[in-house]
């Protein structure tokens, strides 16, 4: 069961409420045929968990059609701010994406599950036996950085500007260097640029580019690789940006683009519900209310906490 949900951020002084544990809150038929589709709008990398378990669910659930279209966070943002495709429902990873809806779309998000970076490869690589000694404990991770700075390899990761796991990996990298002691120039030669054109590809296209056997190693967060049934390096907390005692850490890392400069933190996974619609209400309640699923898929658990105008949380979103 999930239990106090704290509000943070604006409002200063944390409340807590209960959110009903496992199972849809049934609601009058009469409410339901008020909503249209819940228009669920998500970063690439919660394609499989939305499309394929939750949206089904959900249908299954409420008689509420489902819709999902996924991408960058950053991306997805800028193209409901611009009106350039519908949603009701944003879930990004961090909250930096949900700012940029606010306040016309949105004033509010509620965190929902931690989201750990590890590093996927492909186990036809030619050092694919080398990588699962590393996942396996059996190679530190400093001599680990130490051969990916020294070795010829292909390795993908997302656009920093249009997502915030191409961000974290750089900045992880950054924290490698510092936590091992590795020479000032590391990043530079295992990522090159921050927009390295080697290395960038879209978040729903690296997978399959790693899959295909293009890439050695990529950028992964842990319940995609896990869903995907990818090759992993899982990461110690102080690198992965799931531990929130370690957020002071990660603010040490920083990438630096045309857009500003943007400080490492905590990757979360947070939802809001965009233009007060019914729908998206509903399926925000019906995500808080079916934590067992998100954990099942690689999700760990994060006690939810709502960021913004607590006023403006749905009723059904802060029931019990």
């Amino acid at each position: 069961m999930r239990r106090g949900v704290v509000a943070a951020g604006m409002m200063g002084a944390a409340i807590s409420w209960s959110i009903a544990a496992c199972g849809s809150t049934k609601i009058p038929s009469s409410t339901a045929n008020k909503s249209t589709s819940a228009q669920v709008v998500y970063a690439g990398s919660l394609a499989y968990i939305n499309d394929h378990v939750l949206g089904p669910g959900f249908q299954k659930s409420t008689g509420i059609q489902y819709q999902g279209r996924g991408g960058g966070s950053f991306a997805m943002a800028q193209q409901l701010s611009s009106h350039l495709i519908p949603g009701n429902v944003f879930e990004s990873i961090g909250t930096a994406p949900i700012l940029k809806l606010e306040p016309r779309q949105t004033t509010w998000a509620v965190r929902l599950s931690s989201t750990p970076l590890v590093i996927a490869y492909n186990p036809k690589s030619r050092y694919a036996s080398y990588f699962k000694k590393v996942a396996d404990g059996q190679v530190s991770y400093k001599a680990f950085f130490e051969f990916l700075a020294t070795h010829p390899l292909h390795l993908g990761r997302t656009n920093p500007e249009t997502d915030p796991q191409g961000q974290a990996f750089y900045e992880m990298v950054e924290l490698a260097t510092l936590r091992y002691h590795l020479p000032s120039n590391t990043v530079k030669k295992i990522l090159g640029s921050w927009n390295n054109p080697k290395q960038v590809y879209s978040e729903e296209g690296l997978p399959t580019e790693l899959e295909s056997g293009g890439l050695d190693l990529g950028s992964a967060f842990l319940p995609e690789a896990i869903q995907s049934h990818l090759d992993y390096i899982p990461l110690p907390g102080y690198l992965n940006f799931s531990v929130s005692s370690d957020a002071g850490w990660y603010a040490k890392a920083h990438i630096t683009m045309p857009t500003g400069t943007v400080s490492g933190g905590v990757l979360a996974i947070w939802a809001t519900v965009l233009n007060k619609s019914q729908a998206g209400t509903r399926y925000v309640h019906y995500l808080l209310t079916h934590e067992k699923v998100l954990t099942r898929y690689g999700y760990p658990t994060l006690s939810p906490v709502i960021q913004g105008r607590v006023r403006d949380v749905p009723r059904l979103i802060r029931r019990g």
